[in-house]
């Protein structure tokens, strides 16, 4: 693991958190128990997308694995806000100005998300024109084709359908919106970052609960789930969780196993099973959401001694959350190939396949594709970035 030298930021590049000398291992070390939620969640997600017909289909478990989503998103805000430091202690280093962070910033997030969506983009576009069944859908999408490779079907989707293989899309167009506001403002000011972040938080929560009290009709769940603007706070409370680590890892030293164990999990495991009847209940819902899977992800980080950070630092957890993203985007094509081969017909060996073809399918999308590709992107689009530990890039 590398040296984190002390060096002082230029005034430009100022920091909402005043960077401690010496070795941070927060910083720039690997989290397992976070690729191990990362697991939990991506097998959560798949079970959501299981064929109707099969009778855990119905079940409240699998109905909520949407929410599998919304724990990538605390993830995400959390680790995404990590690497921004990072790019910023790196431009410090070499003397570099804002632009060089929003380069590096911006390389990083390129070479690891774009050229495995593009891929998977490709993939369902072409399986649309060739596969009979599924070419009626190319015909209806046409007049939304183009939010997809653009990142905009967060915006299409909600008032046009489709197929399940580019329904997924939209949480990664989601996250790449939220992360150019992330670098729009900090290059608005490094300082305020913080007053920044949490004032579009407010704002988008307000306008939530307004919009859905006074206009219910503007809104799908679709268009309340996947538009960042009403939902900005998702990934927020993640980048403010990481920019107050030091606060938040004070407090959770004071807590003992226990009081982490119960009220947090409970907190949990209750607003997972709420199944909000309208719009503004679940405007108010998505309130509680993003702060307890933020908390969570806070103890999972900080307090190394949690019974469940040492649960899911397993290495089986470790290796599906590694290749999470990878799974997400290929797992619709294996549920797909199970179905022609009627596997479907025994529930039970659908379930297993499901997850072990999913699992299979993402290891070799990541090893055949989405390393090199990365490798590339980033040694084409950026000079040799600085040995960090692998979640530099997430």
């Amino acid at each position: 693991m590398q040296e984190a030298a002390a060096v002082p930021a230029p005034s430009e590049l100022a920091w909402p958190v005043r960077e401690q000398p010496g070795r941070d291992d927060v910083l720039y070390g690997y989290l397992p128990s976070l690729d191990g939620l990362r697991a939990i969640s991506i097998l959560w997600v798949l079970t959501v997308h299981w064929p109707p017909q099969l009778s855990l289909a119905d079940s409240g478990f699998v109905k909520r694995g949407a929410l599998g989503v919304e724990i990538f998103f605390a993830i995400s805000g959390f680790l995404v806000t990590r690497s921004l430091e990072q790019c910023v202690l790196r431009a410090a280093r070499s003397n570099a100005g804002k632009g060089a962070v929003c380069r590096d910033f911006l390389v990083r997030r390129v070479a690891r998300i774009w050229p495995p969506f593009f891929a998977a983009l490709v993939w369902a576009f072409a399986t649309m024109l060739v596969d009979p069944a599924l070419r009626a859908n190319f015909v209806n999408m046409k007049p939304i084709l183009w939010s997809f490779p653009t990142f905009l079907a967060n915006y299409t989707i909600p008032g046009n359908g489709a197929p399940l293989s580019l329904l997924v899309m939209w949480s990664l167009c989601f996250e790449e919106q939220f992360y150019i506001v992330l670098i729009a403002l900090y290059l608005l000011g490094p300082r305020w970052l913080t007053k920044y972040i949490a004032g579009a938080a407010l704002l988008s929560i307000t306008a939530r609960l307004i919009a859905t009290s006074v206009h219910p009709e503007w809104f799908s769940t679709f268009s309340l789930q996947m538009e960042p603007h009403w939902r900005f706070d998702a990934i927020a409370w993640g980048c403010l969780a990481w920019i107050h680590r030091a606060e938040v890892a004070a407090w959770w030293r004071k807590a003992t196993s226990a009081w982490l164990a119960l009220p947090l999990l409970a907190l949990i495991v209750v607003a997972c099973v709420i199944d909000p009847a309208t719009f503004w209940v679940r405007a108010s819902w998505y309130l509680a959401l993003a702060p307890l899977f933020t908390a969570l992800v806070t103890a999972l980080t900080f307090v190394p001694r949690f019974w469940l950070t040492r649960v899911l630092s397993s290495r089986p957890l470790v290796f599906i959350g590694t290749i999470s993203y990878e799974i997400y985007l290929s797992h619709i094509s294996v549920f797909r190939v199970l179905g022609r081969l009627h596997v479907d017909r025994v529930p039970a060996l659908f379930y297993v396949l499901s997850f072990a073809g999913s699992v299979l399918a993402g290891w070799l999308f990541h090893r055949l594709f989405s390393k090199p590709t990365q490798r590339i992107v980033r040694s084409w689009l950026d000079r040799p970035s600085p040995s960090v530990a692998s979640h530099s890039a997430e």
